[in-house]
């Protein structure tokens, strides 16, 4: 382009140049610029010929930039690398067509390649190699008809695949754990013991729950059965052993306890020095932070992790469905939660939902982990006949169960051939029996159960709630048996996570007094940010 105003210049030159010659009366003169005007004439249609050739250049040029630029636009990228080679190539021939000063042979000098490179956080590279004839005007007298001209353009770009999520929720009891710090610590200083879990039992042991007064509770054997009389009615008791209702109104003294294997047995004296007895179970965490304000007036409602979890979950549909339009792709979700194997079941995972469309889910698809937790018998007894040792997180049969459910991973180029992801929510804290009683990090065979599932193409990514040795306080066993491995629950969930784009690890850590639904959010975008075409 900027050659055309210089040769401009130059044939005005050469003009002026001329009839200055032709002003001249001098014979040798004459005869001087007879003999150099034939080659100057040449040269400068030379010239014309070489900015001609130039400028078609430049105009294939851009032929060839639209042409790589469609296999890679919103429509193609979708498309199989044939369907988008086959669109770049019809792309370049039609508009060149219109060039008659152009001619190439498309079956050698008209290449088209188109790269679905493999692997994560790749995408698509298109390249545009040409080659051809610019004809020249002056130029074929002397025997060049044409100037070769060539050419190369690239297009690259990256689009989200369509993906299946699988969405796995730690629903075992470390998950009965309040969000926040003010929570835990109310928790602790209301119970007993000091315990900042909320442990669901029929029979606390001595971890009773102790209202604002100090006196203790009991709640009615029918306070969890629906459509009862006694349905959340629950009783005082304070340290001289008198008995009071919700109310305070006091019912009656020398209360006595015994228990059998279906409940506590209440004995007292009613107000009229009545033997009455009055069945039912001491309150435990799980009550202690579904009813705390009841206890605590002044006192705010009390979160758990595992209730949280699952807002989490339902605050991510409407994010999810925000991403796939975005990205013009399909999400489905499917939920599962997990604890350990129950007597009537065969593995620790349950499965609540089909695979969906995240187009058509509702928070109502979301389970309630939080109203179905188990309660259990007493501590390290599910009921009264079974005895798992408190091994309630078994991480390893979960992994196993959930690779056999997860179907074979696409290319993510279409919702019938979607990608694979198992997103696991986890305090990375594991209680279980592989080859003897495991519970901390991950173990190796833990871990090479992750790797299974990594080797068939199926990414994991973790939400890490951290569990922190601050509510182990107080409880002997955890301060030995815990605690000191706490260090590694982190890097063992690190290794369990597919990479990322720079090669860090898929796991998010979410802390005491963050929001679980912002995190789980955060850590799908970093998913679907990570994840390319790869087929």
């Amino acid at each position: 382009m900027t050659r055309i105003p210089a040769l401009a210049r130059m044939t005005r030159r050469i003009g002026q140049l001329m009839a200055a010659i032709g002003r001249q009366r001098d014979a040798n003169v004459t005869l001087i610029a007879s003999v150099t005007l034939i080659p100057t004439m040449f040269g400068l249609g030379f010239c014309i010929d070489y900015a001609r050739a130039q400028m078609l250049q430049s105009r294939i040029a851009a032929v060839a930039d639209a042409a790589a630029l469609t296999g890679t636009d919103m429509l193609y990228i979708q498309q199989t690398a044939d369907v988008a080679k086959a669109a770049s190539t019809q792309i370049f021939t039609s508009q060149v067509a219109s060039y008659n000063s152009f001619s190439y042979n498309s079956s050698t000098q008209l290449i088209v390649t188109v790269s679905n490179q493999g692997g994560l956080n790749l995408g698509r590279t298109v390249t545009v190699t040409w080659g051809g004839q610019s004809a020249n005007m002056f130029s074929g007298i002397l025997g060049a008809n044409s100037l070769a001209i060539s050419g190369s353009s690239v297009a690259y770009a990256t689009q989200a695949p369509n993906m299946n999520f699988f969405l796995v929720m730690d629903k075992s009891p470390s998950m009965l754990l309040p969000t926040t710090a003010t929570g835990i610590a109310a928790v602790k200083a209301s119970t007993s013991d000091g315990c900042a879990f909320a442990c669901h039992q029929q029979f606390p042991g001595s971890n009773y729950v102790k209202d604002v007064n100090g006196k203790f509770v009991f709640i009615d054997q029918n306070f969890y059965t629906s459509g009862n009389a006694n349905a959340g009615v629950y009783y005082l008791i304070d340290k001289n052993n008198k008995l009071y209702n919700s109310s305070g109104t006091q019912m009656g003294t020398n209360v006595t306890s015994s228990s059998t294997t279906s409940y506590t047995t209440l004995s007292y004296k009613d107000m009229s020095s009545k033997s009455q007895t009055l069945p039912g179970f001491y309150a435990d965490g799980y009550w202690l932070t579904h009813n705390y304000t009841k206890v605590y007036p002044a006192g705010s409602a009390i979160d758990l992790r595992i209730s949280d979890e699952a807002l989490a979950a339902k605050e991510l549909i409407p994010y999810a469905q925000g991403q796939a339009t975005l990205n013009s792709v399909t999400y489905k979700l499917q939920f599962f939660s997990y604890d350990w194997t129950h007597p009537s079941a065969s593995s620790p995972v349950t499965q609540h939902s089909t695979m969906t469309n995240v187009a058509t889910l509702t928070s109502a698809s979301v389970p309630a982990l939080d109203s179905n937790v188990d309660w259990w018998y007493q501590n390290s007894q599910p009921t009264s006949s079974t005895n798992n040792n408190d091994q309630a997180t078994e991480t390893k049969n979960m992994l196993t169960s959930m690779n056999t459910v997860m179907p074979a991973p696409g290319s993510g180029l279409t919702a019938n051939s979607p990608q694979e992801v198992m997103l696991l929510i986890t305090d990375g804290v594991t209680d279980e029996n592989t080859s003897g009683r495991v519970n901390r990090e991950f173990s190796a065979t833990d871990l090479a159960a992750c790797t299974t599932i990594k080797n068939r193409g199926i990414k994991i990514a973790i939400l890490y709630t951290e569990y922190s040795s601050a509510v182990l306080v107080g409880d002997s066993w955890s301060q030995s048996n815990v605690a000191p491995y706490l260090p590694n629950v982190l890097p063992a969930l690190q290794s369990c996570a597919s990479a990322a784009n720079d090669g860090s690890p898929l796991v998010y850590t979410v802390q005491s007094d963050q929001s679980i639904s912002t995190a789980l959010q955060t850590l799908f975008q970093l998913t679907i940010a990570n994840s390319h075409l790869i087929g």
